[in-house]
């Protein structure tokens, strides 16, 4: 457990993760990080066994620690209740022989090879059969490895449910920084949706009431802007960029587990990315990358902040707002130089998803602010205007 105390009203912070580890060579110390844990049950998809859980399975097998291993058909793409059920009824061999007057016998440890899908699936598993779990990152794509919930597709459409926050997280860079150029990308997009995030934050706190940590806050951004200055050397995969993203993830994460809800990892941003992500499941069509779409609506959630700074005439939201000016300027400016690829390109569903936004969570942003003034409509148009330019 990783706890301190805090001056917010919470007044001490816990998180359940007992440690991590980011650094070339992560993976060969996988025995020593798991040396409590005697059989360990190892889930990957082909892909993710190819770049490391060969591996991984190598290791724990020449330890005396492996218990099963499952490698799911091809790349899952969404974390759904074929994956989590066959995470579930492979937790021993199906080969093994029963004893009617005993329940199946399972692993120690869930050990997750993978990164979104993957770990999400396996967190629900690990939630609903009470077992532990772990997670060897395979890409630095996404700010999820220390969530404690689970986007999952179900019924036709996309919720978050329940889930576990991992023992430990085994992220080796030499494995993170030969990840697909796409998916670095959209691990840095999802680490810029923390200032439009920190924004709502912030402004949730001053005009509902709503609990807020200044030092979470103050965490989450200095991790952002430490992956921002770094951020131009992604297409050189120097590691130490993809070390800063990982970090910025950490920091997310063990914030939300500290806080016990998402705000220091999300805000309007990532409630619209969902939006468009929706329209694709329900299309029947797999979702663009969860940090891209992110990255993405963090540019219009910044859009809609930059016009109500030049239109409100209320001063305290403009001192708000002008803090994070700067942030908005550079992501933009780094999105332009690096040509960060658009997921939403027409002005239809840019406008659909905001809408769909506004009532897909019950959550302060800037999206009810413009609500409760009557002027969300005026600006959903606007900003879609804006952001097709910028594209």
């Amino acid at each position: 457990m990783i706890e301190f105390s805090c001056t917010c009203s919470m007044g001490r912070h816990a998180a359940p993760p007992e440690g991590y580890d980011i650094s070339s060579g992560a993976i060969e110390r996988i025995p020593a990080i798991l040396k409590n844990y005697k059989k360990v049950y190892m889930v990957a998809d082909e892909n993710t066994y190819r770049v490391a859980g060969a591996r991984v399975e190598k290791i724990l097998r020449e330890n005396g620690i492996l218990f099963n291993t499952l490698v799911l058909d091809g790349d899952v793409i969404l974390p759904n209740a074929e994956t989590i059920g066959k995470i579930v009824l492979n937790a021993n061999h199906l080969s093994a022989k029963s004893n009617i007057f005993e329940y199946s016998p399972l692993p120690d440890l869930i050990l997750a090879v993978g990164s979104g899908t993957i770990n999400d699936s396996c967190r629900v598993a690990s939630y609903r059969m009470h077992l532990p779990y772990a997670v060897v990152a395979t890409a630095p794509s996404m700010d999820g490895y220390f969530s404690a919930g689970s986007p999952i597709l179900h019924d036709g459409t996309k919720s978050t449910v329940q889930a576990t926050t991992p023992k430990y997280l085994i992220a080796d860079l030499d494995v993170l920084k030969e990840a697909p150029y796409d998916m670095m990308l959209a691990g840095i997009g999802d680490m810029f949706g923390k200032y439009t995030g920190m924004l709502d934050w912030e402004l949730a706190r001053d005009y509902t009431g709503e609990y807020f940590c200044k030092k979470i806050c103050a965490d989450v951004i200095e991790a952002t802007d430490k992956c921002l200055a770094n951020g131009y050397r992604l297409a050189e995969r120097d590691p130490e960029c993809v070390k800063n993203v990982m970090e910025g993830f950490l920091v997310t994460g063990l914030g939300m587990a500290y806080t016990g809800n998402s705000r220091p990892a999300s805000g309007s941003e990532h409630i619209v990315a969902h939006s468009w992500e929706l329209f694709d499941v329900e299309a029947g069509h797999p979702p663009h990358l969860h940090g891209l779409e992110v990255c993405e609506a963090t540019r219009l959630i910044a859009i809609m902040y930059e016009m109500l700074y030049e239109e409100t005439e209320d001063m305290h939201l403009r001192e708000l707002i002008a803090k994070y000016l700067p942030y908005f300027a550079a992501v933009e400016k780094f999105c332009v130089k690096m040509k960060m690829p658009p997921t939403v390109t027409d002005r239809e569903t840019v406008v659909a998803g905001l809408r769909r936004a506004l009532i897909l969570r019950d959550r302060y942003t800037v999206l009810f602010y413009l609500r409760d003034h009557g002027l969300f409509e005026k600006y959903v148009e606007r900003a879609a205007d804006a952001l097709m330019a910028r594209l």
